[in-house]
């Protein structure tokens, strides 16, 4: 698997995801758009595919992190979060939680056929231990995608 994060997670990165994230100032989502959007030219793909949310979490924070921080690029929602996976969120397991972390997600309907033979670049906030990327990465190559990347925010 290979991931490239723009930043390191520090205090201050750490500090900007509650403030975005979690207290949901959407606002915030412009100060890493130009970054990401530098990053995202450079890269090679064919696809970019955002990790989807859950629909709880998008009804208590009303968006998506990721793709807040896309502009004008192009993505497929190539992932459904299944329903019933999240007990609670990712960020207040532990690593061994983490890594046991049963697979939340599922092809949406013709990922298949628009996946398939292509280069997908897959985009996520923060890398801690890799789960959720290998998560994605399995359900992605069910596709029979030609290669899969990931990019992340920070890691």
């Amino acid at each position: 698997m290979v991931n490239r994060a723009l930043f390191q997670y520090d205090a201050g990165f750490k500090a900007y995801m509650q403030q975005y994230k979690f207290q949901g100032d959407y606002a915030l989502r412009i100060v890493l758009q130009a970054a990401l959007a530098q990053s995202l030219r450079r890269a090679v793909y064919d696809v970019l595919v955002p990790i989807p949310v859950d629909l709880a979490t998008w009804q208590t924070r009303g968006f998506n992190q990721v793709t807040g921080w896309l502009t004008d690029q192009p993505f497929f929602q190539a992932l459904e979060v299944v329903a019933e996976h999240k007990e609670r969120p990712q960020s207040a397991k532990t690593r061994a939680e983490r890594l046991v972390t049963p697979q939340p997600f599922s092809l949406a309907p013709n990922a298949g056929k628009l996946l398939r033979d292509q280069r997908v670049l897959l985009l996520d906030d923060v890398y801690t231990t890799g789960r959720t990327i290998r998560h994605a990465i399995d359900q992605i190559n069910l596709s029979g995608a030609k290669a899969v990347t990931s990019l992340t925010l920070a890691r």
